[in-house]
Order: structure tokens, then sequence, then C-alpha cells
């Protein structure tokens, strides 16, 4: 015999934007797979889609409130798997006490979640009607975020731009004996910084 359910609920509306920025960020709490290809992205944010439909949120708070509660989920699930794999035993309890402590924000965005969704209907702000948020754009390959530092190189008394990941065997005697100079000059500037 099939399950058949008793009651339906109507679909529920998704403002375009919103939704989809949501859903992009709340992709990224779902730990991605090593060498992540487009085709894989697009299950993960499918089953984000899918776990944020099943609240069936009907205005941008309710969806908020889904939202965070699918972020914890996802990272109390991350908190078992490295406590399963930490072979320290105080690592091992800290995760799980994170776990836990997961798990209450869980129950009380759920709550929060319930309260909110008891509203009226007629109290919601109407958000345009879209059936189902449209998937990104495939991606080829995910690379991880890179934020360039730029380090300004110091200059000697000559005005050249000294290397100091320069192998010295590889420097001529003229750049090694101007690199202990410049060396020797900053030495002195920073224990006279020290001492004033």
């Amino acid at each position: 015999m099939q399950f058949k359910p008793t009651t339906t609920q109507p679909k529920p509306n998704y403002d375009t934007d919103f939704t989809r920025d949501l859903l992009r960020t709340l992709t990224k709490t779902a730990r991605a797979r090593p060498n992540e290809t487009g085709a894989e992205y697009n299950e993960r944010y499918t089953a984000i889609a899918t776990a944020f439909a099943a609240f069936a949120p009907r205005d941008p708070v309710e969806q908020m409130l889904a939202a965070q509660f699918i972020a914890a989920h996802h990272a109390a699930l991350d908190c078992l798997a490295l406590a399963m794999a930490a072979e320290d035993a105080p690592e091992h309890t800290r995760l799980h006490r994170i776990h836990a402590t997961l798990n209450r924000a869980m129950n009380t965005t759920l709550r929060q979640l319930t309260q909110a969704q008891a509203r009226p209907a007629d109290s919601l702000a109407p958000p345009p009607v879209i059936e189902v948020p449209a998937q990104p754009e495939p991606v080829v390959a995910l690379k991880p975020l890179q934020h360039p530092i730029h380090r300004e190189k110091q200059r000697g008394a000559d005005g050249r731009v000294f290397d100091f990941k320069r192998d010295p065997a590889k420097m001529s005697d003229e750049e090694l004996e101007a690199a202990i100079a410049h060396a020797k000059a900053e030495e002195a500037r920073m224990n006279g910084t020290r001492t004033s």
C-alpha cells in the first residue's frame, strides 16, 4: 500500500533574487568534495534546495530561519564526522560538545520557524510568484577562495628592491653584500625602534 498525504500544502512563492542568493550562500555550508566538478556542485545545490523547500517558507523571514536550520544541520554533521576521525580524546569530546550546541540551536530555530509559520497568511508580505528557485549556471570546477597578500618589498639605501626569498648561492657578490648590509640596517633600525 502506497502512502498518500491527507493534506496538501500550497507551493510557496519565492522572491527570485533573495532566494537565489540565500541558496547560493547556504550551499557553501555543505562541505564541497575535493576537486568538485560543476555536476557535483549542482547536486549539492539541488540537495540544499530540496531541504529548503521541505520547510515551505512563505516569506523572507521564514526563508532565513529555514536556511539557519539547514546550515546548523550541515555543521552538526561535519562535527560528528570530524569527531569520529579524531584520534585525540579531548578533541573528540570538544567536537561532540559543539555538536550538542548546534543541536540546541537547531531546536531553537525550528521553534522560531514554527511560530513564524503559525502567522496568518494575510500578515505576510506578498513576494513575486516563482514556482521553483532556479539553479545557478554550471560551474566547471570550484577553486578555494584565495586572498592575495600584497606586501611592498623593502628597498635598500641604493633604491634596489631586495628579494629575501632568493637563494644567496645564486646571488652575485655585490647583491649578497647589499642584502647583508640591508639586513644589518633593518636590524639596527628595529633595535632603535625597540629602545625608543
